[in-house]
Order: structure tokens, then sequence, then C-alpha cells
């Protein structure tokens, strides 16, 4: 039997979207605002029940940095550490570097600087440290380097308020040089902790006390949940006193993609370019020779909501995007502190993908470059978030993403979202809202082309997949398994999206905190590498258990080839097969039910067998013959915390290979409450794959009879032809192999051609002839015996499923010896078929 696949494809579209919150919960512990080491600690412990890391180990006094790496590709990785990771020749060192937790304060004339713990993000390739922050030259570790200066023109987290001046010198509330100044530079002002997350990889942060708002902060360092070369910088800050603290968070930072880290204005003379849809910035460096690309995105919890390229004109004040040449500072954008920016205020939000945000437009309409003071592109950028008040005991959430790599690979991403088509609003969901899932993956890497392998997403219990929505031949069950092989190249999207209903089951699958989990794994690889890389996302799903908690199931079983087997939720069969439903109903909700129907109609290629329904023990009358449908009104009310169950046997009669789905109904149930509820259906319908029989080598028809007619043999021998064939000869057969189909005649055994006891003829003589098919002959009469006869000297060839033979062994093609001595009568006899395989002709 030959198989048809069809390869169906799906169309991913590609689109853009931004997810952006300021996550604010309450905490009951409340820590006296000092700043000590040990309030600090105090402070941390609140911090770390939102930062989802449950293993913090804090480092000792003057502890050595630690660096995390992940990979990208071809032995180059992302890493990611506080402070220097290099040493003077320019390799990568593992730590060594023991200034992040010494005091932070810098000079406050000229451009300021923020010594000792700044965040540094950098490519490992294969173990040479390619910079993508500017750095002093110096900036290493070892003999004569000066670690403590690393990232030294950035300031990072910045806690802003309106209390600056009109150049906001954001210096001034650079979170890090603010870790307080009150205590001596050789004191420890910042604790460093380290831990790993979910994928057991490295997770650090630095945490201190904000002296000038009086709160606690942690600057926390992780890789991508994920598994994306990525790495998220995050903020999270606690207010202990009894006033609200006030602020707005910015990040400052001055880029420098140079492997040789002397972040000279000819490798910095760049321009930058937004991502689109307000998500953020890339750029690409000024050389030849050595290729890379940074980029930084908000596409993560809490990211911020502005963000404006601009150039280091200005140091102090990172709200300025630059200057153009002859005509001063630009005002428009800009993006100061504001608790309501106006349009002019808004940064680079307004920025297409693939606008160049180091040039404005001039008074006569043409784009002019941003500049600094010397005429060049010193490139940097600017975030903020919205304004925020936190409460006493609050604790804020603050992050974005960057991520950097070299020409030749790609940058892959992956977020999981979803809505609730039911709501218009966020929020919980309901037993039977339809949640609409999409599955983003987005390559933001430099001349590459990742190729998406697998997309597999099997989802919870309480979970059932609308095959409506996706292709059905990616779905199996509850699973969606597609092996796209689609490349994506630089800064393309493409989006799998589908369907799901939250069942009645889910309430009994959710987890401590009242959620179900959907996980999302994408498997890739750099086009022409061997540098397979999955990735994972996953979506929490709240749901609001109901007062009517029930599960309602239906589940299948094969009773022809597998009577005693265990029932489940789908089962395969061949025409033919009895199949055993088997429909549970329990509950044990606030809710019961009083009163209830049982409707389920059964497809039209399953035949009921009669006498086979059953209602918790009780027969129920055969479904209705006209609408093939059972129906009955449940008797009684339904008591909690007990197993009704509603069970027939079903023939198959399907043709051909199918799925035949049933799904079980409850009609009109009125429940303890009050409420009724028309139409209630089972979790997921029992389906039965109906498979083709395998196909065999058989007789499918024989002739009934070979009529001779009638004869007055007036004593005389005669051979009569016959004067018809009554039936066909039709075969299967299922190899495509050569074969041939025979005839043969037992004249002197248990058989013979007989009238009553006068037997026709019965000596092994030439009874009975046929006309055997030969190439090049119009008659090839063989006389028959035990011994098959081919019908068709040629023989056949192939697979056949009906083959009709009748031509062969028709009218005119037997002959029957009549002796002289023949009593009169009406005689028969049996001949024999055979069909077997021979070797090819």
């Amino acid at each position: 039997m030959k198989t048809r696949k069809i390869i169906f494809k799906i169309l991913l579209a590609l689109f853009s979207s931004l997810i952006m919150f300021l996550f604010l919960s309450h905490v009951t512990t409340i820590t006296k605002a000092a700043g000590g080491q040990g309030d600090i600690e105090q402070a941390e412990k609140i911090m770390r029940k939102y930062d989802g890391i449950t293993n913090w180990q804090e480092q000792s006094t003057s502890p050595p940095n630690q660096v995390g790496k992940i990979p990208i590709g071809n032995g180059v990785s992302l890493g990611y550490t506080f402070g220097s990771a290099r040493n003077a020749t320019g390799k990568v060192v593992t730590g060594g570097d023991n200034t992040i937790t010494k005091y932070s304060q810098g000079n406050n004339t000229g451009a300021p600087t923020t010594p000792n713990g700044k965040i540094n993000i950098f490519i490992d390739q294969n173990g040479t440290y390619y910079g993508i922050l500017h750095q002093g030259a110096n900036s290493f570790i070892g003999t004569g380097g000066t670690p403590g200066n690393a990232s030294d023109t950035s300031i990072d987290f910045a806690l802003v308020n309106g209390s600056t001046s009109s150049n906001e010198f954001y210096d001034s509330y650079n979170l890090l040089r603010q870790m307080p100044v009150f205590e001596s530079s050789s004191s420890t002002n910042k604790i460093f902790y380290t831990g790993t997350d979910s994928n057991n990889k490295p997770v650090y942060k630095l945490v201190g006390y904000f002296y000038k708002k009086s709160v606690y902060a942690e600057i926390v360092l992780r890789p991508d949940p994920t598994g994306a070369p990525i790495v998220r910088r995050e903020l999270y800050v606690y207010n202990p006193n009894t006033s609200t603290a006030q602020f707005q968070v910015f990040f400052g930072e001055d880029t420098g993609l140079d492997p040789s880290n002397n972040n000279t204005q000819t490798v910095d003379n760049v321009p930058m370019f937004a991502l689109g849809d307000n998500k953020g910035l890339f750029m690409y460096s000024g050389l030849s020779t050595s290729p890379s690309k940074l980029f930084v995105t908000n596409n993560v919890p809490d990211g911020f909501q502005n963000f404006m390229g601009r150039v280091l004109t200005n140091p102090t004040s990172w709200a300025v995007k630059g200057t153009i040449p002859g005509k001063g500072q630009i005002s428009d954008p800009s993006m100061p502190f504001s608790t309501a920016p106006t349009a002019s205020q808004m940064g680079d939000i307004n920025a297409k993908a693939g606008d160049n945000l180091l040039q404005v437009m001039g008074n006569t309409g043409q784009m002019i470059d941003v500049v600094d003071s010397n005429g060049f592109q010193d490139s940097a950028y600017s975030l903020r978030w919205p304004a925020v008040s936190l409460s006493t005991g609050e604790v804020a959430h603050f992050s974005s993403a960057i991520g950097a790599t070299v020409s030749g690979l790609a940058i892959p991403s992956l977020r999981m979202t979803y809505t609730n088509a039911n709501q218009t609003t966020t929020g919980s969901n309901h037993v039977g809202d339809t949640l609409k899932f999409n599955v983003k993956i987005r390559n933001d890497g430099y001349n590459s082309n990742w190729i998406i392998s697998r997309i597999l997403d099997s989802l919870p219990n309480g979970l059932a997949i609308d095959t409506n929505t996706i292709n059905s031949s990616l779905v199996n069950g509850n699973t969606i398994d597609y092996n796209p092989n689609t490349g994506l190249i630089d800064n393309r999207e493409s989006n799998l999206t589908f369907s799901a209903q939250v069942t009645n089951s889910a309430p009994y699958y959710l987890d401590s905190s009242g959620n179900l989990t959907n996980t999302v794994a994408v498997t890739g690889h750099n086009a022409g590498q061997n540098d397979s890389t999955t990735m994972k996302d996953s979506v929490k799903i709240p749901v609001i258990t109901p007062s009517f908690k029930y599960r309602f199931t239906k589940l299948v079983r094969n009773e022809t080839t597998n009577p005693n087997g265990d029932y489940t939720q789908q089962v395969t069969a061949q025409k033919g097969d009895v199949i055993d439903y088997k429909i549970d109903f329990t509950s044990n909700g606030q809710a019961t039910v009083k009163s209830t129907s049982i409707y389920d109609k059964l497809d039209s290629n399953l035949e009921a067998v009669s006498g086979s329904a059953y209602w918790n023990g009780t027969s129920v009358s055969d479904p209705d013959p006209t609408y093939h449908e059972y129906y009955f009104a449940v008797p009684g009310s339904i008591n909690n915390n007990q197993t009704y169950s509603f069970t027939f046997k079903a023939k198959v009669t399907a043709p051909s290979s199918q799925v035949i789905s049933n799904t079980a109904t409850l009609l009109n149930t009125t429940l303890s409450s009050g409420t009724t509820d028309s139409r209630i259906n089972t979790e997921e319908p029992a389906l039965v794959n109906v498979q083709d029989a395998p196909q065999t080598t058989a007789f499918i028809e024989v002739p009934s009879k070979i009529d001779f007619g009638s004869v007055n043999s007036l004593n005389l021998e005669r051979i009569l032809k016959n004067v018809n064939t009554t039936g066909k000869l039709r075969i299967s057969h299922g190899d495509n192999t050569s074969f041939q189909v025979s005839v043969s005649y037992d004249n002197n055994g248990d058989n013979p051609i007989a009238s009553g006891d006068n037997k026709l003829v019965q000596d092994n003589g030439d009874t009975l002839l046929f006309n055997q098919t030969k190439t090049n002959s119009n008659e090839n009469w063989q006389p028959l015996s035990t011994s098959p006869i081919p019908i068709n000297s040629d023989g056949f060839s192939g697979s056949y499923t009906d083959l009709d033979l009748t031509k062969y062994v028709g009218s005119q093609k037997w002959k029957l010896r009549i002796p002289a001595d023949t009593k009169a009568g009406q005689y028969s006899g049996k001949i024999t078929w055979t069909i077997a395989d021979v070797p090819a002709l």
C-alpha cells in the first residue's frame, strides 16, 4: 500500500509586540532605614522574594567577581559580570576583580566616573575579550590594571527626581555612586550575592542602600530564562520608610564595540538604529575586520517605557540627544525626568524599524547627523521607566535586556504570550474560556540565518487545543510538534498562533498558586553550523476554581484487539472493530447537579451495538435510529465525590482511514445553587483512529458455476464447451511482486463430477480442460489435474486491492468430456483456485 504524505506549511506572520508593566507588591516586614551591612542583609531577604532566585549565597568581604557565559555559536559566547573580565593581553578572566563591593564615589569634575561594580556585558570570542561597552584602556585585571574602572563612562541605573538642575546631572543620582556616600572608601558599601536560576545558570547581584531616597536596591544580572544569548539587567527597589518614595528610573550607557578595547573614535563613530515599535535599539561596530552588533530591548517583564539614542556630548546630562553642527544642543527629542512627559520629551518613541537614531530632521527637510562637540557620533543611549510612587513596604522591579554577537552568528530569542478571547481586560481565566497563544521567535543577529528546526508545545492538563486554529497535521493529541525548517534572517520575527480552551478539568491541575503553566520549546541552529540550541519559554495561566467543580471525561478501548486493556483518550481501529466507550462524571465543588440529561450523537461511521448502553449500571435504550444519538434524562441528582459512568459499544463501519471524534454532553443541567448550565461538554473528545486494513493476498470472489448446458449423448462420447460462467474472479494482492493465479481439478479424489452416485469420469483422464491464455495463441487447451494450471501463462505483477480476472475464466474457456455411457442427470463437481507469488518474470 502506498501512502501519500502531504506537507502543510504555516504562514508565520511577521509583527512586533511590546510587553511592559510595572510590578508593585506589598510586604509586611519594614526595615529601619539605616544602610549598615545588617540592614542591607535584612532588606535583601525581602527583595529576594521577588527576584525568583531561591539559592542566593552572600559572598565574603571584598570578594572577587564571577563571570557567566551564554553560548551564541561557533565558540562565541555572551559574557556577563560586575566589574572587569579581561587581563592585560585581552583574554577573558573568569573572576579576579575584587573591587566590586568597594566604595563607588568617583570625581565630580568633567566626565564623572563611577568605579567598582559597574555592569559589564561582553563577547567572549573563543577566549578573547571583545568589549561592547566603553572601557578605559587599563580597565583590566592584573599588574598595572584598574579593573574598578570597567565601563567608566556609563551611569547604569539612576534614581532621578525633579529636584535636579535643568541639566539633570544623573550621575548625582547614579545608584552605584550613592551606595552610600557617608561611609569611608575602605568600607563595604555593597554586598555581592551569587546564585543559579531554574536552568542552573549563574545569576549575580549587588545589594546596597541608596541614601538619597532612603531605599534599598539590588542590581541583578541573569541570563534570559529561555536560554537565548541575552542578558537581563534588573533593578529591585524596596522602600522601608513610613513615607512614600518618589523617583524615576533611568539607565545610561556609553557603548564601545571593540575587540581591542581601546574605544577609539574610529570604532565608536557609528549610528544607532531603532528596532521598531518602541522596543529598543541596535548598532553595528565601525570595524571592517571584526564586525559586531549590539542591541537593547524592553521585550522583558517590566521593560523600559522610553529610550533614546544619543552621543556622549555631555556625559552628565543623559536626557540630551546631542548637538547639530553650528546650531547647538537638540531639544526635540529629549528624555528628561518627567511624571507626564510631553511629545518632545518621549525620546525616540516614534522611530520606525531601521530609523537612524543619530540623525534629526533639519529645517529644510534634510537629515542631519547628531554629533558631539568634536563632530563625532560617540554612541550612547538612555532608557527611562515611568515615574514611581513607592509606598511603604513595596518592592518595584525594572528591567532591560542586552545582546551582542559577531558577524555570521544569530541571536535568537523566544517569547510566548496569550490573551483571553472571552475578556477585554487582563486577569484570571475561567473554565470554558478560549486562550489565544502566540509563540514569537526573533533573530537579532548579524549577517546570520537561524534555522528553526522544531517547535514543541505539550499543553498541560486543563487546556485543550482547538484544532480549528492550527494545521491539524501539526497536532498529536494535545501536543503541537512542528518541524518548519524555516530560516530567520537578521531583525526578523516569526509567529506561530493557536487557541486552546480552559477545560472543566483545569481546577484539578492548578499549582499551589492557582496556575496552569504552558511551556514551549524551540530548537534551531545557525545556518551551516552544528550548534543546535533549544530555548524554552513559559506562561502562567491563573484559573478561577468555580463553585461547580467537576470532571467530565470520555475514553475509549478497542474491544476487538484489547478487550481487557485500559481506557484511553484515543485508540486505533479497523473496519469491523468494536469500540468500548466510557464516559465518567464526578463533582466535588460547592454546587452539585440536581438534574441533567445525557446527549451523545454517534458519528455516521459508527454503528451502535444493541443492548450495550448502561448508565451507572442501569441499562439504557439503544440510540434513536433516526438521529443516531443517545439522549436520556439522568435519573435523580448527582452526588458529590461519586463517579457516574455511561458506557456503550459501537462497531466501526468506516471504509477508509480517518479519525472518528466523539464528545458527550450534559444538557439543561440544573445546579443546587439554582443556576442552569445549558451545555456541558466532556473535557476532550474520544478519538478512534481508523486505519486501512493491511493489504492481503486473497480471493475476493470466485465463480460460483461453470455451466456446460445439456446434451443427448446418443451413446456417443462428446466434448462440450461451457456456455457461461456465473460470478467473477476477483483477487487482492498485497505486495508489488510477480504472482500467478491457477486452477486445478482432482478427477480421482473425493469430489469428482457426479450426479448422485453416478460419476461422470474417474480415471485420471482428460475429463476437464481449460483454455489457458497464452501470448500469440488463440487456444491453448490444458487438461486439469491436481497440479495447478496458470490461467495466464505470462502471469501477473503488482499490488492490487481488487483485480478483476473474470475475462480469463469466462465462456468458451472450459471443455468437459462426456463418455458414451453417461447416465442421465445433473452433474456437478469442484475445482480449486490458488494464488501464489512467483519469481519475477
